[in-house]
């Protein structure tokens, strides 16, 4: 089972309105840019049975194809989540009728949250737990490997297009600032999105090959016919 959310949130600051006649806007401080990738212990489950297990939506193909009927003896279940936040800050001058506004922060984070079943007919000490005990944690393993090269990607992505614009926006109508915020934090979406699109692909690609012929030919060559 793998699964992939996208999540989104915003933060607005709100600065005092001194009073001036002429407004110009600078960026105090440079936002702070931070990309973080995060991870659950691993948890087991070894209470399933093996029709149950078969009950779960799992995404990568079988190797033996739509014509032979299969039991799954274990899967890896763990959402991807990439969650992003945007800070800013307005100044707003009344008596002109112009704020500015500020980029202040980009916050993103991708988080995996893994959860390995084993079917309980295959009970801790058997070959066959053993067996599927280790292929499950190649799943498990290539996910951290995904969000780790994904988090940097995405990082750099996001730091380039905050490089490549102005900390400071403005000044405005006081109107229109509502809308210029919408325009950077579209901007910035667009580029989580288009990372994140292209990052569950390539994991559907890698966990695709781990579940292949040949890896599921040595589970059962390890371990006797009579536990399987």
């Amino acid at each position: 089972m793998i699964g992939l959310e996208f999540l989104t949130a915003g933060m607005l600051y709100l600065a005092p309105t001194p009073v001036v006649a002429t407004v110009e806007c600078h960026a105090k401080t440079a936002p702070k840019i931070n990309i973080t990738p995060s991870k659950s212990m691993v948890k087991y489950d070894f209470t399933k049975t093996k029709p149950e297990l078969n009950t779960f939506d799992v995404d990568t193909i079988s190797p033996y194809g739509p014509n032979h009927h299969t039991y799954v003896s274990g899967l890896m279940s763990g959402a991807l989540q990439v969650s992003h936040q945007v800070g800013f800050m307005h100044e707003k001058y009344e008596q002109v009728d112009q704020g500015c506004i500020y980029l202040k922060s980009v916050e993103v984070k991708v988080h995996i949250d893994p959860t390995i079943y084993i079917a309980k007919e295959y009970p801790k000490g058997s070959c066959m737990h053993s067996a599927v005990l280790t292929h499950e944690r190649k799943h498990v393993r290539e996910d951290q490997l995904i969000v780790n090269k994904y988090t940097n990607i995405i990082g750099q992505a996001v730091l380039k297009l905050v490089k490549s614009q102005d900390a400071a926006f403005g000044p405005y109508e006081i109107a229109r600032l509502p809308f210029v915020q919408q325009n950077i934090e579209n901007s910035i979406n667009k580029v989580v999105k288009k990372y994140t699109d292209q990052m569950n692909h390539e994991r559907q690609q890698r966990q695709q090959a781990i579940d292949n012929l040949e890896e599921y030919e040595s589970i059962g060559a390890r371990c006797p016919q009579s536990e399987q």
